[in-house]
Formats: C-alpha cells, sequence, structure tokens
C-alpha cells in the first residue's frame, strides 16, 4: 500500500511540475509577443494612398488579418476576414473608434488584451502597404 502511494504522489508531483514548467514558457510567450506586437510602427494615414490594404498579425493565441480601405487619407473602413481568438471577440469593439479617429491608435478593450494588440498590428501592418 505504501508502495502505491509514493507513486501515486510521485505522478502527481510531476504533474505539479510540468504545469509550472507550462505556464513559466506560456508567460515569457505572452510577453514576447505584446513586444512583437507594439513593435509594428505606426502609420501616418494622411501619408497612405487611397486604396484597400490587407495585413496580417499573430500570437501563439491570436491571429488575425485585417482588410483596410482608405479613401481621401481617411479610414474608410476595416473588416476583419480572420480573427481567431480565445475570449478576444470583444476586442473587436474598437474598429468603429479607428475608423472615427482615423487611427490605429485607440484604447485596448479591458480583458481582451492580447486580441486589441493584435488587432492594431494587423491595422497597421495593411496601412503600411499603402503609405508612401
Amino acid at each position: 500500500m505504501k508502495k502505491v502511494v509514493k507513486v501515486l504522489l510521485g505522478i502527481v508531483l510531476a504533474f505539479v511540475v510540468l504545469a509550472a514548467v507550462c505556464g513559466i514558457l506560456m508567460t515569457n510567450m505572452v510577453r514576447t509577443s505584446y513586444k512583437e506586437l507594439d513593435a509594428v510602427q505606426t502609420v501616418d494615414v494622411s501619408a497612405v494612398a487611397d486604396g484597400v490594404y490587407e495585413g496580417n498579425a499573430e500570437t501563439p493565441l491570436v491571429k488575425v488579418t485585417a482588410v483596410v480601405t482608405v479613401k481621401d487619407h481617411q479610414i474608410a473602413d476595416i473588416e476583419l476576414t480572420r480573427h481567431q481568438n480565445g475570449k478576444g471577440t470583444p476586442a473587436e469593439a474598437m474598429i468603429p473608434k479607428m475608423i472615427e479617429e482615423n487611427t490605429s491608435e485607440v484604447d485596448s478593450i479591458a480583458g481582451a488584451t492580447m486580441s486589441s494588440k493584435t488587432i492594431k498590428a494587423a491595422v497597421r501592418n495593411a496601412l503600411a502597404g499603402g503609405a508612401n
């Protein structure tokens, strides 16, 4: 009986250690993703020619493709053709504000930070495709 308890405790301990290592690795991936998304350069829309531009941004957890329409140096439309996320759908509420303010640099949505950052980066990448 004691041998069975020791084996079970060993298995539980191994799972605890494995969970801790996975947690640390995931935290490091998220930190790296934040830095990479924040490094995507902001684009001045006044320097973007009229047209339709596609941009992508990805993290291990969120993948976004944004199609941005620019008319008269104004963001006329933003369509997300791909937004793979966990619980980040609320971040899509930023899109009307981006169009209204003519910039990708709007406040992130609380509780959907990774999706917010990824959407912003995809829009910045799209706008960069039309910048002079």
